[in-house]
């Protein structure tokens, strides 16, 4: 399982790396010319941005670290939306050479190699490293810590998982599960844990100041009973507050619940970890993570705890094991050689097809489809429509819709349109004094349907007075995106007839 004593010279360590860094830069260049790389999470991260580059709490229901970073890189990189995207570049291109490392301690330079190409062409990771999401930043920083726990650096290691928790809540799992599996016994991992928390609980006691209660995260509020279905989780406007409770109370009130439907959501969010990561791939994990277990394996952590939050089961959280799983592919493939010495062409062969037959899996599945499609919508429409708001609407105007890219592109509050009756939705935004309304068409289709006389009744659209269309565009099928303007007068009530 170890690699030779006689290396080649480094610079063939460095010249694979550089290749296969090469290659990855120029597919995530691809997949991200083709999209604006937002999700309905960045706008809410530029503007923490923003709000620490003026000096301002920067409260939201994310941690600070990736901001801060976008912050720093925002010297040198240009406008709203660069910054986040460069970041996301760096950190994705930066963790290939980090997994490469990691499985060179345990494998053969070719082995090695495949980790760090398996990590180069996975199409949900390609995606991402042009987003403005915090995935490749925590990966790339999670992963390094792995690395340096992996060579024993047990502080530095700890104090690196603790930066990751500044940007992703996860590595407060992963820290504990790496420091269990990490060599030195229990001074080891101590030593862990106290790197840890070096870094991890000032930023708490900033996180706890910020929100003036005692929390671990922002993200507290997803312990709760999970939904039903998704469209329970749309908002409503007759919904009842929900009480405001610490960690605490909330697992006492939820954990009941949880408890009950904790294995079949673990099956959900595992089913999603093999579609980001297929049988073939998988397969060969196993056999690694068998073979070797050690502070890597904390990365895998995080999937025990995901069914204890109310958080859908996606795509998007299960690549975070991927580097990981990447570096025990490797490795079951170099102990499979090893296994049968006499046949270690064969075996090498037949492990090479599995790598191949998984990422094809992957490609052709619903990594690929998002690395393919991976707009929210007609992203083109609905810049435009953010755009004409920012020249010709009132300056720090209120902006209702189900989506937040055309108020975060005009530069205006967003206020999420909830999913009540068509008078009350409209009477909710006259009351609490929004500005505009924007409804796109895909949403109104797929989400709103009781907007649907408002966009293609041309005669209730005459009738209604409380909204004025001011604005429109479309390019196609189901791209359209009308921007009104919501009317001051609130004594009107009643739909579609004369107000």
């Amino acid at each position: 399982m170890s690699p030779s004593r006689t290396r080649p010279p480094w610079y063939i360590d460095t010249l694979v790396v550089t290749v296969t860094v090469c290659v990855a830069a120029l597919l995530r260049w691809w997949i991200a010319a083709r999209n604006a790389g937002l999700t309905m999470d960045s706008p809410l991260y530029v503007r923490m941005a923003e709000a620490l580059r003026g000096g301002e709490k920067a409260i939201g229901p994310a941690h600070h670290g990736y901001s801060i970073l976008m912050v720093a890189l925002g010297w040198l990189v240009p406008g709203r939306e660069l910054p986040g995207r460069s970041l996301s570049f760096i950190a994705g291109l930066t963790l290939i050479p980090i997994v490469y490392l990691l499985a060179r301690r345990a494998v053969s330079r070719p082995w090695a190699a495949a980790a760090g190409a398996l990590v180069a062409l996975h199409p949900l990771l390609a995606a991402y490293a042009g987003a403005i999401m915090t995935e490749s930043t925590f990966l790339a920083i999670a992963t390094t810590a792995l690395l340096l726990l992996e060579r024993g650096q047990r502080m530095a290691g700890g104090a690196t998982l603790g930066l990751a928790y500044t940007v992703r809540p996860e590595a407060l799992v992963i820290a504990p599960a790496a420091a269990l599996f990490a060599r030195g016994g229990i001074r080891g991992s101590v030593r862990v844990l106290a790197g840890f928390a070096l870094i991890a609980a000032p930023y708490v006691g900033y996180l706890s100041w910020e929100h003036r209660e005692p929390t671990l995260s922002p993200k507290t509020v997803l312990v709760r009973p999970p939904f039903e279905h998704r469209h329970e989780a749309e908002w409503r406007v007759g919904d009842r507050v929900e009480p405001k409770r610490s960690l605490i109370e909330r697992v006492r009130w939820a954990g009941p619940v949880i408890a009950r439907r904790y294995l079949p959501t673990l099956a959900d969010h595992a089913g999603r970890v093999l579609e980001v990561w297929p049988l073939p791939l998988m397969a060969l994990s196993a056999v690694g993570l068998a073979t070797r277990l050690g502070p890597l394996a904390g990365a895998l952590a995080p999937l025990l705890v995901l069914p204890l939050l109310a958080v859908a089961a996606e795509v998007r959280f299960s690549q975070l094991f991927v580097p990981a799983l990447a570096t025990y592919a490797a490795i079951g493939a170099a102990w499979l050689a090893t296994r049968w010495p006499a046949r270690t062409r064969a075996v090498a062969v037949g492990a090479a097809v599995l790598m191949a037959a998984g990422l094809t899996l992957a490609w052709r599945g619903r990594p690929g489809r998002i690395a393919d499609i991976f707009d929210d919508g007609p992203m083109a429409e609905m810049r435009a429509a953010g755009e004409w708001l920012r020249a010709n609407g009132r300056p720090g105007a209120t902006v209702m819709d189900r989506k937040a890219y055309v108020p975060f592109f005009a530069g205006m509050h967003h206020v999420q349109l909830p999913d009540d009756d068509y008078d009350t939705v409209v009477a909710f935004a006259q009351r609490t004094g929004v500005d505009y309304l924007v409804l796109e068409e895909f949403v109104v289709e797929r989400m709103r349907p009781q907007f649907l006389p408002l966009t293609s009744d041309s005669v209730f659209r005459a009738n209604e007075r409380r909204l004025r269309f001011i604005w429109g565009i479309s390019g196609g099928p189901l791209s359209g995106v009308a921007v009104l303007e919501v009317a001051r007068d609130t004594s009107s009530t009643g739909g579609g007839g004369d107000r």
